[in-house]
């Protein structure tokens, strides 16, 4: 698959034009990655967005080497990850990292940020959908620690 149909696919593209994907594929390489390898860590500088053409990545809340990370949500084929550079925000607010062999497309943000910031109404329209993401992986996490807290609490 080319990289101008993995963007033009990808619900965070899919208003763009033919122009602006074309410039999109030119700032973006696909990359892979072995299991157990972190394609980004918590906290670090933000950089890139990804879209996951295969394998299987979770995105992870850290917390000290002697604990367990926690699993934020799993993504799939096809899907972004990797937004906080688009929210302006410096640095990564979670980990991505890879349980099984793992192909990316990794896409530079900083010239995505500049296509939207001048093309508004494609602009206004990318940054719902990034709020869609977020909000729809809000809503999980949500739903499975009410379920984690109920089964707590049924055990006691």
């Amino acid at each position: 698959m080319s990289t101008d149909t993995m963007l033009k696919g990808t619900e965070l593209f899919k208003s763009l034009s033919i122009e602006e994907v074309d410039k999109i594929s030119a700032f973006s390489s696909v990359k892979e990655f072995n299991a157990n390898d972190m394609i980004f860590i918590h906290d670090r500088p933000s950089t890139h967005i990804y879209v996951l053409m295969e394998g299987l990545v979770y995105l992870q809340l850290p917390s000290t080497a002697q604990e367990f990370n926690l699993n934020i949500t799993k993504i799939e084929k096809g899907e972004l990850f990797g937004l906080s550079p688009l929210l302006d925000s410096p640095r990564y607010t979670a980990s991505a990292k890879c349980f099984s062999p793992t192909k990316v497309l990794a896409i530079e943000a900083k010239p995505v940020k500049g296509i939207l910031q001048k093309n508004h109404l494609v602009g206004m329209d990318a940054m719902g959908r990034v709020a869609r993401i977020y909000f729809t992986r809000y809503l999980d996490l949500l739903r499975r620690l009410q379920d984690t807290v109920s089964q707590i609490s049924q055990g006691a």
